[in-house]
């Protein structure tokens, strides 16, 4: 039994790959110690002894532990990504964004999916964070669990789409309130007056400031809307309050919808309705999927700037951390940044 191995001492740091840093330094007949300075590249360490090390190392597939890496002072290159949809095309983009982002700056991502569950929240961020990752950037739930937010405060933390008050940290958002706005105001500047909004529900930000923008450009022409259904935010929900809208009296002649996944189930409920967009009913969506412009006529839509949203957001957590930032990057300001959508026109609309 040699030195290093009595009775006792501390188990071998083992890599995710199964091979330990006693393998690697068995292999070199040295000692692990000096295995793991090459591997910090450290001074006290010849040129040749590196060289060797990480030949061997990438021959044997020994990848050294997050944990120990932690444990040795240096900071986590993993970032945390808590998203409610992996399935909605907003979110995947955002992901794709984000982990790209951070792949510049030779950091990893974490994604987690709630699927708007305040219990799966807390659970998902709960595994996170035994990663000891550097930081978060979140969409929150509409009433994430006091532990949630007790626990975010521990972690340099990024909101993104949606803010909640309860959660410390900055904040990347879409000024929501002024793209169903300008949506609304296409319609009634065509000339429609008994207009319908499907959206979210009004215990999450984004339900309540785009159901806001519609009353407010209702309200500018002295107009009560139609029809208003607020749910959860799935194609399911919208085929449902569509078809209940355009089955009664005095149906509405346009619609304006808070996502692409209610937009989605808005244009199933008209299909099996056998009615067509814009003839019989001029169709706005909100967000802008390839399928929007691939669609019949395409779909007049509220674009987001969802390339900005996930690279400011990872920007500003990376300048929390102190990461320098490439030349001719913006600087960002902590607290909260904003972004304006833009409003697409194709052939889902109609003038009356």
């Amino acid at each position: 039994m040699g030195p290093n191995d009595t009775q006792g001492a501390r188990p071998p740091l083992r890599g995710e790959a199964g091979i330990t840093i006693r393998d690697v330094a068995k292999a070199l007949n040295i000692s692990h110690t000096t295995v793991s300075r090459a591997l910090a590249d450290s001074p006290k360490i010849s040129d040749e002894t590196k060289s060797r090390v990480r030949a061997v190392v990438a021959q044997m597939g020994y990848l050294p532990s997050a944990s120990a890496r932690m444990m040795r002072g240096r900071r986590s290159s993993l970032v945390g990504l808590i998203i409610p949809d992996i399935q909605n095309d907003f979110y995947a983009t955002v992901a794709k964004i984000v982990a790209d982002s951070l792949a510049s700056h030779s950091m990893q991502l974490l994604l987690s999916v709630t699927d708007d569950n305040p219990d799966r929240e807390l659970r998902e961020l709960k595994a996170i964070l035994e990663t000891r990752p550097a930081g978060i950037v979140i969409v929150p739930t509409a009433s994430p669990r006091p532990e949630a937010c007790a626990l975010l405060k521990n972690v340099e933390t990024v909101q993104l789409v949606r803010v909640h008050a309860d959660l410390a940290g900055s904040a990347v958002l879409i000024d929501d309130r002024a793209g169903i706005k300008a949506a609304t105001r296409h319609l009634l500047d065509s000339g429609h007056t008994r207009l319908a909004f499907v959206g979210g529900d009004e215990t999450l930000s984004t339900g309540r400031e785009r159901l806001g923008g519609f009353q407010d450009a209702l309200a500018e022409h002295r107009l009560k809307a139609a029809k208003i259904a607020l749910g959860s935010p799935r194609p399911e929900f919208a085929r449902h309050a569509v078809t209940s809208m355009m089955s009664g009296r005095n149906r509405p002649t346009g619609i304006i919808l808070g996502s692409a996944e209610l937009t989605l189930g808005a244009l199933q409920a008209l299909r099996a309705l056998k009615l067509d967009w814009p003839r019989d009913i001029s169709v706005v969506g909100y967000h802008d999927p390839a399928w929007f412009e691939l669609a019949e006529g395409g779909i007049t839509t509220v674009r987001l700037p969802v390339e900005d949203i996930a690279t400011t957001a990872t920007t500003v957590l990376l300048s929390r951390l102190g990461e320098r930032q490439p030349d001719g990057a913006p600087e960002i300001s902590p607290g909260i940044v904003q972004f304006e959508p833009s409003l697409v026109l194709r052939g889902s609309t109609r003038q009356l």
